[in-house]
């Protein structure tokens, strides 16, 4: 039983890992993207509004992102297997983004309802123990090192400065074709 368990532990603290990572990288881009007035008039807005209003603000990414989700399930009925799995991907990357965002402007609000407060209290609490059992075992330590050698290796092969560099001159271009429009 213990062989069987080990895997699964590993691949449970694979995706902690990276859901972790996944959820703070795209938060911190939205953040980003907040700094825009147009971004920052909207967060104000955000702020301001109600507990059950900031509930329903919740439900936008997922209203949002359906028809996507349906075009994906259509091209995988039709035949276009890396298409529908690159559809599903990208609305899961905008749509946990976006969600996290959402969350974290409303969530004050939102936790005024005693209900509200309670259950995310409560599933805090869980996914804290859950977290504290999982860095616990032997796995999670194995996964960890892994993440992290594999962090290195890629690191090694494409440095931060050469890739961010380009990432920047890219974005400068674009904005200053967009002032000449």
């Amino acid at each position: 039983m213990k062989r069987l368990f080990h895997p699964v532990v590993f691949a449970l603290a694979v995706l902690l890992v990276f859901e972790e990572w996944l959820w703070d990288a795209l938060k911190a881009g939205f953040r980003r993207l907040a700094d825009h007035a147009l971004m920052r008039a909207l967060d104000a807005r955000l702020r301001r509004l109600g507990p059950w209003s900031s509930l329903l603000v919740l439900l936008i990414p997922a209203l949002v992102l359906f028809p996507f989700k349906l075009a994906a399930l259509w091209a995988l009925a039709h035949g276009e297997p890396m298409l529908g799995i690159a559809i599903l991907v990208c609305a899961k990357l905008v749509g946990t983004g976006v969600a996290a965002y959402l969350f974290d402007v409303v969530r004050d609000s939102a936790r005024q309802l005693a209900w509200f407060d309670r259950l995310y209290v409560t599933i805090i609490t869980l996914l804290a123990r859950a977290k504290a059992w999982l860095r616990a075992q032997p796995a999670y330590s194995a996964a960890a090192r892994a993440i992290r050698h594999g962090r290195t290796l890629l690191a090694s092969c494409w440095p931060a400065s050469r890739r961010a560099g380009r990432i920047r001159r890219k974005f400068r271009a674009a904005k200053a074709l967009l002032a000449r429009r």
